[in-house]
């Protein structure tokens, strides 16, 4: 009786281990699927205009950057993001400079007014429109802007904070960057875009606001 009274009371041990690591083991298996819904899910509305704050809509202008680099990987990405524009009849006759050296931003100030940008971003992509190869020369300034507009996309889908700075049509901003970067002749630089990680006392920006439903027109009712 003894005997049986002991190996009852193994088995009852036994089951409420079993029970118990069951449980532990389902509520680390809950852990993590709440972890993995919170990293995979989308972000809260925080605008009322659209569905899913993402991509533009979530860009952050900005002036003063922290010095921390861009990695390599973000700066594949942005560039492949550069290439996947479209391009007037195919041509695909983008230049695309990637500059991480400051004394080259700084060269590339002379003639830009408004770059104060260049003063601290890790990083600056300068399109330039590249007259050699192309087909249709008269879309490259189109074409240079759609990439832009990739690029200010795809770094705010990074988490970074960009601003895009004008190039063309000023022939002194042309003649700063051209000679800065030594571009040959016939490769004309049309926009830079310097991006990065916002400073920690700069005041951030996004062009969410502008929304004006009186400058919308439907076929022939302007």
């Amino acid at each position: 009786m003894k005997k049986l009274g002991i190996i009852y009371f193994s088995c009852l041990v036994f089951i409420s281990a079993a029970v118990f690591l069951s449980c532990n083991q389902s509520r680390i298996r809950m852990d993590f699927v709440d972890a993995w819904t919170a990293a995979t899910s989308q972000p809260e509305i925080q605008h009322p205009d659209v569905p899913y704050i993402s991509g533009i809509f979530s860009r952050k202008n900005i002036r003063n950057f922290d010095p921390a680099p861009v990695g390599k990987d973000q700066i594949d990405l942005i560039t492949k993001a550069a290439f996947a524009a479209p391009t007037g009849g195919n041509q695909h006759s983008c230049e695309f400079i990637i500059v991480t050296e400051r004394k080259l931003m700084q060269a590339m100030k002379k003639g830009n007014p408004y770059s104060q940008a260049l003063d601290t971003a890790p990083l600056t992509l300068v399109i330039a429109a590249n007259h050699n190869t192309a087909i249709y020369p008269e879309l490259l300034s189109l074409d240079a802007g759609m990439a832009a507009q990739n690029v200010l996309i795809q770094a705010s889908e990074l988490g970074l904070s960009s601003v895009p700075m004008s190039i063309a049509p000023q022939e002194a901003r042309i003649q700063g960057v051209s000679q800065a970067l030594n571009l040959p002749e016939g490769v004309v630089p049309i926009i830079m875009i310097s991006m990065g990680y916002p400073a920690a006392d700069t005041v951030s920006a996004a062009s969410t606001g502008f929304y004006d439903e009186k400058k919308i027109h439907h076929n022939n009712s302007f």
